[in-house]
């Protein structure tokens, strides 16, 4: 069975140097050798930052001489191990970018590794190996030259840079470092700071851009803290309603309140009304509206739909399936149909369109529309949409003309 850590250290696709003294390390924990398998975890991180520095740009603050001393300490087997453990914890003009707290815990640890090495009287057992895993997991990403959050960052730039990588290419391995690489303190400015680095479109209705692509992705592949913080950060900054767009599937993972759920529908999804039956359908899939309040939202939805209607199947099955037709049908047939029908009907010609396509049909319904072509005003607006719909649909067309013929109804020359 692999060891939690040992899956971790594999997604990472180290080189064959590090995954060979880790595997030693995995092979001695097993067999109880503890010293040993500390000690290859120890070289194996000594060794992942020592090919750090090495393919790494020198840092503008730093010296050429003192970084060709750095590199060429590195190349020699006598001296590399050392280079590395001390500017690792040199804080006076240090390499790496990293916290004092970091630095005292590597003291630690080559505490620790000299007690293997050389065989000292402090026992090892096999919780100092677990202990020293959890420390390379919590810290190895937050040490690099530029800190761990720039480096990310840069890493998610080039991600998203065709110049570099293919467009395909899947950017969860980068995500999931987000967990390891960025301090709970720091999310929201990480969240900024890629915003503006990666995304060339921003938050649109309209498709996907490379935030967006982040953004699901965080929710698919980290952590509660992290996805947490992300939610929180959405709805502060108003971009909730497109990630729910974009992602229906997410919804739940931005942990609304039942008050923020009824600000949606009462007011937030009419600020683009173009995406509010979308949007309204997804609470209703996800039974975020409680049931004594869907036949005032289903009112409301009709009352302000106004020029936009239901107009994908997985939404309209949300709708049918929580009595929108039932409503529709009494508001805008049934009682409407006394009323001034014109001025009510023609801003809504789209959903009463909808309605006539998608739901079976009333002999009042048949009646009201057959009524309609009579009247001295009349909407065209609504009368385009359904000689486009009988045009298209031989089936509602003669359902249409069963009912009316039943009934001794005058089928409109325009429909029939």
């Amino acid at each position: 069975m692999q060891l939690p850590f040992q899956g971790w250290i594999s997604q990472k696709q180290y080189s064959k140097n590090v995954t060979t003294l880790f595997d030693e390390a995995f092979v001695s924990y097993r067999n109880a050798a503890y010293r040993a398998s500390l000690l290859f975890s120890y070289l194996g991180f000594i060794t992942i930052l020592k090919e750090v520095i090495i393919r790494s740009a020198k840092p503008v603050a730093v010296p050429q001489g003192r970084w060709d001393s750095i590199i060429a300490k590195l190349q020699n087997d006598d001296t590399w191990e050392k280079a590395v453990y001390e500017e690792l914890i040199n804080n006076t003009n240090p390499i790496f970018n990293i916290n004092d707290s970091i630095r005292q815990q590597v003291k630690y640890w080559k505490d620790r590794r000299n007690d293997c090495a050389h065989f000292k009287s402090n026992d090892i057992e096999s919780h100092h190996t677990e202990s020293f895993w959890s420390f390379v997991k919590s810290n190895l990403l937050k040490i690099t030259i530029e800190g761990g959050t720039e480096n990310l960052l840069n890493k998610l730039e080039k991600h998203f840079d065709m110049t570099f990588t293919a467009a395909n290419k899947d950017v969860s391995p980068l995500v999931r470092e987000i967990d390891d690489t960025v301090e709970p303190n720091g999310l929201t400015d990480f969240w900024i700071a890629v915003y503006h680095r990666i995304d060339l479109l921003g938050f649109s209705f309209f498709g996907e851009s490379d935030f967006t692509k982040v953004v699901n992705k965080v929710f698919e592949c980290c952590g509660e803290v992290v996805r947490e913080n992300l939610a929180t950060f959405l709805k502060a900054h108003k971009f909730d309603l497109f990630a729910i767009h974009l992602y229906p599937d997410k919804i739940n993972q931005l942990n609304y309140t039942p008050e923020e759920i009824r600000q949606i529908w009462t007011v937030r999804i009419w600020e683009n009304k173009r995406y509010a039956f979308p949007i309204y359908g997804t609470l209703l899939r996800n039974a975020l509206i409680p049931q004594a309040e869907i036949g005032e939202a289903n009112l409301l939805m009709i009352g302000k739909g106004i020029d936009c209607s239901p107009d994908d199947e997985v939404t309209h099955q949300a709708l049918a399936g929580n009595g929108f037709g039932d409503v529709l049908f009494g508001v805008a047939i049934h009682t409407q149909r006394l009323n001034d029908w014109y001025a009510w009907v023609n801003p809504r010609a789209d959903m009463i369109a909808y309605y006539i396509e998608k739901y079976p049909l009333r002999e009042e319904t048949v009646e009201v529309v057959c009524e309609m072509y009579q009247r001295s005003r009349f909407s065209h607006w609504l009368g385009e949409r359904l000689e486009n719909i009988f045009s298209k649909n031989p089936e509602k067309k003669n359902e249409f003309h069963v009912i009316a013929n039943a009934r001794g109804f005058t089928i409109p020359d325009e429909l029939s």
